[in-house]
């Protein structure tokens, strides 16, 4: 069966062997020299995820992998880490670099008849079939796996060594090809395919990986239910085109989770094609716009805007995204291709070491910059791109509006000035909480950007992934809901462009912001209305204050949750006197200025304080937060670039811009929109509301949860005293089901012990007892290391109090430590006992004594010795067919189950 291509089309690529492409052909065969004169051997150790692993000790930055130098070399400082960690999560690039040389090899031994390489190819095959099932299924982060920490890695691998076979069998059959892949079947895909096929992520960027991988290996077994599963599911290729694919042609989860979804879209297409399986109409616009759409958001510099969980200012001058451009023009020529291509194939930009050589197949290693021409990139080029581009000519990119993603853009001067507001999709579970922020940038001066996000096992996520990290605002001190923005208004022309966009980021609290851009200022207005007095505060990174003003060091000025942010915060200080009119500064390392000039109500106040800075960055930086505690208001700030504003002031409700040559300029919100004067002409020139977009699609707006499933809210009314049950409908699973867990069981009994106490009692029937002091630190990421031991997570909520603890007994005593993101004011007092082939835990809840109800979950979590990471959870609210990964001790409230405390 074919995966990728037919025997005549890769015969037809043998043909098409010269110029560009014979020069790429050349360039991949020479990189496989090392390992045609030594057969690299298939690791032997399964690869680990850790805090500190693949990252310098001293900086944080990822370590280099160079797949024949051990060493774990900083490229940032030089210096060389050592370790097992290091050891271990090395071996993660080396097996997706191996399992890519794998299918380079055999394209390259069929389409140039390379006798040498189809051997190689052949005998790595081989060395995988030997070695697959010796890995361990066992502590993975994401999913089962063998060679990986999560299944979507397993895929992405498993995916090479399928195609890579193909090719081989129809390009070069042979006995002894034949012979090789009924191993490659039965040793590594049966029992592959069973791992992936049973954790489905449903709307994730991961499931697209693990949906190609599926429609690969169908193809390759002639298993047209496997098929049917990976095209058609409900979280098959076409779900996803349909769904998390947005109607412009974006991914939901933003450019950096669009890019690596597109990649395994990519494969689904061509997979999908060469089963006669051609994507529908409606569809197949959608994956063709997804070549284009990344690059209508580019920065100036060519760099990516790090929304959401995005790496910090990736650049466009890369191989994969010009190989993307080739993809995406051998299925259809698109102008917005060749101008991308034109300005990637650039000959002024010099060319710098592509890392093409240490590639690691479709997992992204983000590198500088570089000059790029066709023969730099890789064997999907090789395979499908055509043989001679046309014309290539970079043409503008302009002003831009994606409707569905939800971020309008305006761009300035030749494309140099770049302003968004980013408002609409929330972005799912890889989402930020800041809609409606801004984003600045003039040239290669970066003065409002988002930071994107480092590590995810690192403490810092938490920053990162607080609105206070970004330049949106936040009401009461705590960081926004995962909400949709709406589009209130987005037009432009070689004047003024303007985009404005409102959303509701707290109970009966919306908050709208529209931002009025000229050629070297713009003027940005937040304004709130709610139903009671609420705290809007605007942070504004990277700026100083200038004028003079009494100081005093206070606490820090908002919510105590990690994912609010203001524990990140340092050298925090209250600015005396009016906002209004408040002088603001901005110096880049290159000595730009940007000035600014911010006006609010008579009751603001300012903050300054030092926030981290974006990943990689010298830190750390100035923050300014702008703060009013009303039931209606707003912010008004005007920032200027380009040095031609000598001052800005308030005229009742004008804002009033002099510039440097004298002419003034006055903007004023009125019921019609936005009005200028002074910009030409006898009257002030009105902005008024143009919306030229269609309507939102319905799943445009619709949640993602990319959770394997979702035990639904159990609203029933239970009495007390209850004794409830936990067993294999209850059981929250890893790579072992309850039964191959050995049917892990507990007991929950609760009780009214009297009008003021409420006794939770957890008796866990078979545990080994391998608890984990509630201080210890977590080598392997961010989540409390005693969720990975034996240990009881309880919630409650009674009359509006609330408490969420994880409880480890620790010698005569249980241990609590707070659950992020959960106010502590119910009262629990806990102790335990073991049992003589478990525990017994019991907590007192101290409620009110007119307390109706008490809503509550108990998580027990439990493990077996020679694990790192927990084995599987039983939660009281039930858990049948979800999956423990990336929980922590987490909860959603609306899992509490309720029991009423009112007597008969």
């Amino acid at each position: 069966m074919t995966v990728l291509a037919t025997a005549d089309e890769l015969m037809a690529r043998r043909a098409a062997l010269h110029g560009d492409l014979g020069n790429l052909a050349d360039g991949l065969r020479g990189e496989l020299a090392p390992l045609l004169a030594t057969t690299p051997e298939v690791p032997r150790e399964k690869a680990m995820l850790s805090r500190e692993g693949g990252r310098c000790p001293v900086d944080g930055t990822l370590l280099s992998f160079d797949p024949f130098d051990v060493r774990h070399s900083c490229p940032q400082c030089g210096r060389e880490a050592k370790g097992a960690s290091h050891d271990r999560f090395r071996l993660y690039w080396y097996q997706m670099w191996l399992a890519e040389r794998v299918v380079h090899a055999a394209l390259i031994g069929v389409v140039a008849d390379d006798i040498e390489c189809r051997t190689l190819a052949a005998a790595l095959l081989d060395a995988h079939v030997e070695q697959y099932l010796r890995y361990p299924n066992a502590d993975n982060v994401l999913g089962p796996s063998r060679p990986f920490f999560s299944t979507y890695l397993e895929s992405v691998w498993l995916l090479q060594l399928i195609v890579a076979l193909d090719f081989l069998e129809t390009g070069a059959p042979s006995p002894a090809i034949s012979a090789l892949g009924g191993r490659v079947r039965d040793r590594i895909v049966e029992p592959s395919v069973a791992l992936i096929a049973s954790f489905d992520e449903r709307m994730s960027n991961r499931q697209v990986w693990n949906n190609a991988a599926l429609m690969a290996a169908g193809r390759l077994t002639d298993d047209q239910t496997l098929l049917d599963l990976a095209i058609d599911g409900p979280s098959g290729l076409h779900a996803h085109l349909a769904t998390a694919m947005l109607s412009d042609g974006t991914w939901y989860e933003g450019e950096n989770y669009h890019l690596f979804a597109h990649r395994g879209l990519w494969y689904g297409e061509r997979i999908a094609a060469a089963a006669g399986r051609a994507l529908p109409a409606t569809l197949d616009h959608r994956y063709r716009e997804g070549f284009a759409s990344p690059f209508r958001t580019l920065l100036p510099d060519l760099t990516f805007p790090s929304r959401r969980d995005s790496q910090y200012a990736v650049s466009a001058r890369q191989l994969r995204f010009a190989e993307s451009c080739e993809l995406g023009i051998a299925k259809r020529i698109d102008e917005r291709l060749l101008s991308m291509l034109a300005r990637l194939y650039d000959p002024a930009c010099p060319p710098e070491e592509t890392g093409r050589s240490t590639s690691s197949a479709d997992i992204e290693r983000n590198r500088a910059p570089t000059g790029l021409a066709r023969a730099d990139l890789s064997w999907r080029t090789l395979l499908c791109a055509v043989p001679a581009l046309p014309p290539l000519v970079a043409q503008p990119l302009g002003s831009d509006l994606l409707p569905a993603q939800g971020i309008g853009i305006i761009r300035r001067d030749h494309d140099a000035v770049y302003v968004s507001l980013d408002y609409g999709h929330p972005g799912g579970g890889h989402g930020h909480p800041d809609r409606l922020n801004l984003t600045l940038v003039d040239r290669t001066h970066r003065w409002f950007v988002d930071p994107g996000t480092g590590s995810y096992v690192d403490p810092s996520l938490h920053w990162y992934r607080s609105t206070l990290a970004h330049h949106a605002p936040l009401v009461d001190g705590h960081s926004q809901p995962a909400v949709h923005g709406e589009l209130l208004a987005f037009d432009h022309d070689e004047r003024v462009g303007w985009v404005s966009a409102s959303a509701e980021l707290a109970a009966g609290v919306t908050v709208s912001r529209s931002v009025v851009v000229l050629g070297d200022y713009l003027v940005d207005e937040v304004s709130w209305t709610s139903t009671a007095e609420h705290e809007i505060t605007l942070p504004v990174h990277g700026v100083q204050l200038t004028d003079d003003r009494a100081i005093s060091g206070v606490s820090k000025p908002g919510g105590s949750g990690a994912v609010d942010g203001f524990a990140f915060l340092s050298q925090v200080e209250r600015a005396d006197g009016a906002v209004d009119g408040a002088r603001m500064r901005g110096v880049s390392r290159e000595g730009a200025v940007l000035d600014g000039w911010v006006f609010a109500g008579s009751g603001a106040t300012l903050w300054t304080a030092r926030a981290p800075a974006p990943p990689g960055c010298d830190g750390p930086v100035p923050i300014i937060l702008v703060r009013e505690r009303a039931a209606r208001g707003r912010f008004v700030s005007v920032w200027s670039w380009g040095a031609g504003v000598a001052a800005v002031t308030r005229s009742q409700d004008r804002i009033v811009v002099t510039r440097c040559d004298g002419s003034r300029q006055a903007h004023a919100r009125t019921e019609a929109g936005w009005t200028i004067a002074g910009l030409g002409g006898a009257e002030p020139r009105v902005l008024l509301p143009q919306l030229p977009i269609a309507p939102f699609d319905a799943h445009d707006r619709a949640e993602f949860s990319t959770a394997p499933s979702l035990q639904a809210a159990d609203v029933e009314l239970r009495g007390l005293p209850a004794y409830l049950e936990l067993g294999e409908a209850h059981y929250r699973r890893s790579e072992s089901s309850w039964i191959e867990a050995g049917g892990p069981t507990a007991t929950v009994a609760i009780t009214r012990a009297s009008p003021e106490s409420v006794v939770v009692e957890v008796h866990v029937h078979a545990s080994e007892r391998l608890f984990v002091p509630i201080l210890t630190d977590n080598p392997l990421d961010n989540e409390p290391a005693s969720t990975n031991g034996d240990s009881v997570q309880l919630y409650a909520v009674a009359s509006n109090r609330r408490t969420g603890l994880l409880l480890v007994p620790e010698g005569d005593a249980v241990s609590a430590r707070p659950v992020d993101g959960w106010v502590n004011d119910l009262e629990v007092h806990a102790h335990w006992k073991p049992t003589p082939s478990g525990y017994h835990l019991v907590a007192e809840l101290r409620v009110e004594p007119d307390a109706a109800s008490l809503s509550l979950e108990v998580i027990v979590n439990e493990t077996v010795a020679g694990r790192q990471r927990r084995r599987g959870q039983l939660v009281l609210s039930g858990a049948a067919g979800e999956f423990v990964y990336l929980r922590g001790d987490r909860c959603d409230p609306s899992r509490l189950l309720r029991f009423s405390l009112t007597h008969d």
